[in-house]
């Protein structure tokens, strides 16, 4: 592998001051020998040597003065080039600034541990054959490097950019050391590369860093393909199955715990772990700790040994290595039997080597190398075979590169990824009849829930995005949207790329069944799942499902008429070793995309808003959430053990105060470490302990985690049925081990379930799991949340789940790594026992979340990265995914506007119908007797009238429901002990009770006899309610005063169809849209229009018709 870093002023010293040692240690070594050599002496004298790399490395060396790559580099000339930035020939570039200027750059070339073992250990043609292969290998990545990230940049005067401008090569010094830090064989190279490199004019100017950083990963990749080829020809090993994540694979036929056993890495964490290693301040340390005090002791590197009492030395440890032979020859008839199949390289290569649909080539190039297959035949180099196949498969994005981009800056796709995103572009406006689920009940939803889950249900589009931030109540959504799927008939499967948030699905009702995505897809594709019309498949977390799998159920699903719906938050975390940003283009294709805004998970309302803000705010909105996290003393930064030693005291302050806090890390390696710790804590060192992956023990009372989903373990409930299998991600309480056997017996925290854990599984997928990471975190939610992250390499999607899986708590430490801890690197020892504590201030603390918050590493899909580039710039096949996408879109958009307005339509026909019925209902009650209301008004003034009318329902201008008018009303029914209840459908006043509730308890709780009910905002009224309560006010002779404001509302239509005789009526009536309906309303108004005719009308006797001169004299009115 290839690791790099800065050079400071004075950094060389370490590497010249060993050299010197080593060379004095190997003279005296031969003079005490008779003057006789080893066989491989330049080996032993260990001085450095000229590296130089590029299209003109013999000009680079030429201006700078160094010496051809088979000579030692002069110790004095070496430190001047990196302290003083003077070349051999001396010339000189711009001086150095401050102390902390970049001097140069230590790129570390690390052969893999049983390299280094054969290496050591092996006889003298091994040896040299190693020593040979791997300074081979490092001239091969340096010509890569020197062609892409040989770069100095220059201002043009005419474009204001800083153009980019390649170096005729790059000049460096090499120092080859043996040993780790421990002083076990680690054979690796410290190539240090001045900062000052000879322009093609002679100047010494400063490389472009970011460049080389930028290329640095591929150059390793090739280091390793390189080497594996030149050993495998020059002494024939063959090789273990390639990392593809790193590109490195070790001899095969090599034990695992014979590496192991010569990898006795320390670092001061571990130590902590430990609890060999105490922070400065701290309580003394106790006599057991103080006996091992001195484990923590950082060693110097022994490279000013001599090589030959290295060897000795080597040769003489008890700890053994061996190379079955039998294993390499069944590797080598693998290899021959396999061939080289270099379409099939890249094939392998763009599938499953890349993680971004739009990447550099850089990645393409790791991707590639660390697939390539040893070919020992004569031919090019390895280097060479990757960088054709990279330039023949990788399709630019964008423009041509410009004078002053990187190559790290363009971005490049292939056809096959193309296709793949063209395949579900053609899918993802499908629509199906069948898939509407008619019946939706959304109480308790919140508003944008029930809104979501409704249009969901509702839609005939079978591809449905929900979009959700941490804590929006993702699950309590789906559960609605499970219960319509039962009331139109249908299965509700769930999908996740893990078991364990299928399970919790499940278990929370979200689901009937479920299974992670890879079984599902195995299923379908061997017959034993069948998808249809009647099932709906939810796909949880969808922002961590690879676009290979997204495309394979996406075409199934719709093909079968399946409705999909896709759950998850495209700002969290990114899928693991899978390309993605399918669901995050999805939820922006898409205008039917459903997407949740309200956060409900943290108590405190404005960390909820904060965490808003983490998501996917601006700058602004960044700079007052960190303000915030400040303000409230929820960030920390400071050194990896500081912040790990506060993390855990955090962590356990939460658990005895019986809170459940959840303890994160951003890599295992540092889970590890809080893992090893805690459980030092809470174990005796005397306790029976049975071993576990990841070199743990765990004892009774440990909590331990999953890491692989199996079947094969039986587990079961207290009450003895079968229960959900063991998944990964689960954590467990150890209730018992036993040591003889190797097997511990564990209870899952989730649900209780009981299970033995032994063999291969126990060994090699179960470890502690106090502290996870935050990929195993996402979709957890605790009381309180410890997160503890890398300030250089953690990312905002990373920040933003660890800070908001924490209901009361979120709280977050950034470390920076200790310096000089790599096997290869070097430090000064540090004092027995003791770590000085570093923490940083909060403004610190501030700045650095700032900065994590600013690495935004989320996937772009291809046409996304294509949509400002020139089209007819882009490579056919880009340009064309591009017009299909857009042509597509366009189409859903205008599709969805047509269904937009249709539905709206339909709704406004539907609510114009249920006003219509409620209206009908309403004046079905109205001319019913209501008792009435003493009124002390003039029988001329038509409020009194309508007031003391004897009927249900009345109708009153609001600007005539004046304060003295309601306090008439109210003193009326009190003095006929009647209860009043004032209403409205937005309530303004205490003593108001709102509409929908009074509504709802009508069935249960009927009005009193006689009741009088105000409805202060009928205008605003639901029209069923309306309905309901006049229907209820008949039975109990009460009266529904309707106080009608003119404005618009849901009420409008009622209210203006009532036309009651006995109040007043200034608009016109609507005509009830219903044949039938109408009809019925007509004939109610008919019989309210008689019943008023009669009441108003006075009563004639018998006689009334005879003439005036015939009444008897009496006047009869």
């Amino acid at each position: 592998m290839l690791t790099i870093a800065k050079l400071g002023a004075w950094s060389v010293s370490y590497y010249v001051d060993t050299a010197r040692q080593a060379a004095a240690a190997a003279l005296d070594g031969r003079a005490a020998g008779g003057g006789l050599g080893e066989y491989y002496s330049e080996s032993e004298t260990r001085l450095p040597g000229w590296v130089s790399a590029g299209r003109d490395a013999a000009a680079a060396r030429g201006l700078t003065g160094a010496g051809r790559d088979d000579e030692n580099a002069d110790l004095d000339a070496v430190t001047r080039w990196l302290d003083d930035g003077e070349s051999p020939c001396g010339a000189s570039g711009r001086a150095f600034g401050q102390r902390a200027s970049v001097h140069g750059y230590d790129l570390t070339f690390c052969a893999p541990k049983s390299v280094s073992l054969m290496r050591g250990l092996g006889n003298d043609v091994t040896g040299k054959a190693v020593a040979d292969a791997h300074a081979f290998a490092i001239t091969e990545a340096m010509e890569y490097l020197a062609e892409h990230g040989g770069y100095t940049r220059v201002h043009n005067p005419r474009t204001g950019e800083k153009d980019l401008v390649r170096l005729p090569g790059i000049v460096a010094a090499g120092f080859q050391h043996e040993t780790s830090r421990a002083g076990d064989p680690h054979l690796h190279t410290h190539v240090l590369v001045p900062n000052r490199q000879a322009r093609a004019d002679g100047r010494l100017v400063s490389l472009d860093g970011t460049s080389l950083y930028h290329e640095a990963k591929a150059a390793g990749i090739i280091y390793q393909a390189t080497l594996r080829r030149e050993l495998t020809r020059s002494i024939g090993v063959e090789w273990n199955d390639v990392d593809p994540h790193t590109g490195m694979a070790d001899i095969a036929g090599v034990n695992r715990a014979e590496l192991r056993s010569w990898s006795t890495r320390a670092t001061q964490l571990r130590e902590w772990a430990a609890g060999h290693l105490r922070l400065d301040g701290d309580d003394e340390l106790s006599a057991g700790q103080l006996a091992t005090a001195q484990k923590a002791t950082r060693p110097r590197k022994p490279e000013g040994v001599a090589w030959a009492s290295l060897r000795v030395a080597w040769a003489e440890d008890d700890r053994t290595f061996r190379v079955d032979m039998d294993a390499q020859q069944a590797a080598r008839n693998a290899r021959r039997a396999a061939g080289v199949d270099y379409a099939e390289v890249v094939r392998r290569a763009v599938s499953h080597g890349l993680t971004k649909a739009a990447f550099t080539r850089a990645d393409l190039v790791e991707a590639i190398g660390a697939r390539l297959p040893v070919d020992d035949a004569d031919g090019p180099s390895p280097r060479e075979v990757i960088e054709r196949l990279a330039d023949g498969v990788a399709l630019r994005i964008g423009d041509e590169r410009q004078a002053h981009q990187r190559e790290g800056s363009i971005r490049y796709t292939a056809a096959d990824l193309v296709a793949e995103e063209r395949a579900v572009i053609e899918v993802m406006g499908r629509r199906h009849r069948g898939a509407v689920l008619p019946s939706v009940d959304t109480a308790g939803l919140s508003a944008d829930q029930a809104r979501a889950v409704t249009a969901i249900a509702t839609s005939q589009r079978l591809v449905q995005p929900l979009s959700a931030p941490a804590g929006a109540g993702k699950t309590h959504s789906l559960r609605a949207l499970r219960a319509a799927a039962h009331d139109a008939g249908k299965r509700v499967l769930v999908a996740a790329a893990t078991g364990r948030a299928v399970d919790v699905a499940v278990r929370e009702k979200a689901g009937d069944h479920g299974a992670t995505l890879d079984a599902v897809l195995g299923r379908l594709e061997r017959g034993t799942e069948v998808l249809d019309v009647d099932t709906v498949v939810v796909v949880d977390e969808a922002g961590m499902v690879g676009t290979q799998h997204l495309r394979r159920l996406l075409e199934v699903a719709t093909s079968a008429g399946t409705k999909v719906v896709l759950v998850g938050d495209e700002h969290q975390l990114a899928p693991v070793a899978q390309r993605g940003g399918t669901f995050a283009q999805l939820v922006t294709d898409l205008p039917w995309a459903q997407r949740l805004s309200q956060v409900w998970r943290m108590h405190d309302h404005d960390e909820r808003n904060v965490s808003l803000a983490v998501r996917d705010g601006g700058p602004a909105a960044l700079r007052r959430a960190v303000g915030w996290y400040r303000r409230h003393e929820r960030l920390h930064c400071g050194d990896q053990v500081t912040m790990a030693d506060d993390a855990v005291a955090a962590w356990r302050a939460d658990v005895v105060a019986g809170r459940d806090g959840l303890l994160i890390a951003d890599r295992w390696e540092v889970a590890d470490a809080l893992n090893i710790r805690i459980h030092s804590e809470r174990i005796g060192d005397d306790v029976p302990t049975v071993a576990a992956a990841r070199g743990h023990r765990v004892a009774v009372g440990d909590v331990v985690i999953t890491r692989q989903n199996t079947v094969d373990i039986s587990t079961r409930t207290d009450r003895g049925a079968d229960a959900d299998p063991v998944r990964n991600g689960q954590r467990w309480e150890v209730l018992a081990v036993d040591p003889d056997v190797g097997r511990v017996a564990a209870r899952r925290v989730d649900d209780g379930a009981i299970a033995v854990l032994s063999g291969d599984y126990l060994r090699q997928y179960t470890h502690l799991g106090y502290a996870v990471t935050v990929h195993a975190a996402q979709g957890v939610t605790a009381d309180t949340c410890h997160a503890l992250l890398s300030g250089e390499a953690a990312t905002r999607s990373i920040a933003y789940v660890g800070l908001t899986r924490g209901r009361h708590t979120n709280t977050v430490r950034l470390y920076d790594t200790c310096a000089g801890e790599a096997d290869h690197e070097h430090a000064d020892p540090a004092a027995a026992g003791v770590h000085a504590a570093r923490r940083g201030t909060p403004a610190q603390a501030a700045t650095a979340l700032r900065s994590v918050l600013g690495r935004d590493d989320r996937a772009a899909t291809i046409t996304t990265a294509a949509a400002a580039a020139e089209e007819d710039r882009l490579p056919d096949q880009v340009a064309d995914l591009r017009r299909y996408h857009r042509t597509v879109t366009a189409r859903l958009r205008r599709e969805h506007r047509i269904d937009h307005h249709a539905a709206h339509d339909r709704s406004a026909q539907d609510r114009t119908h249920a006003s219509d019925r409620a209206l009908v209902e309403v004046l079905a009650a109205a001319h019913r007797y209501g008792t009435p209301l003493p009124s002390s008004g003039q029988r001329s003034d038509p409020v009194a009238v309508a007031l003391s009318a004897p009927y249900v329902v009345t109708t009153l201008a609001a600007d005539r429901y004046t304060p003295a008018l309601a306090d008439t009303v109210r003193q009326a029914a009190a003095g006929t002990n009647r209860r009043l209840v004032q209403i409205a459908a937005a309530p303004s006043r205490p003593d108001q009770r709102r509409l929908d509730q009074f509504a709802e308890r009508l069935p249960a709780h009927p009005p009193s006899p006689g009741q009088v009910v105000v409805v202060e905002d009928a205008a605003a009224a639901d029209p069923a309610h309306l309905a309901a309560m006049a229907t209820a006010l008949v039975l109990a002779r009460g009266r529904l005063l309707l106080i009608d404001s003119g404005e618009p509302g849901p009420g409008r239509r009622l209210l203006d169809g009532l036309a009651l005789p006995w109040s007043e009526n200034t608009r016109p009536t609507p005509d009830v849209a219903d044949p039938a309906l109408a009809a019925v309303a007509d004939s109610h108004r008919a019989v309210a229009a008689r019943s008023w005719r009669i009441l108003t009308t006075p009563l004639r006797s018998r006689d009334r018709r005879r003439e005036r001169d015939r009444d008897y004299g009496l006047d009869i009115d």
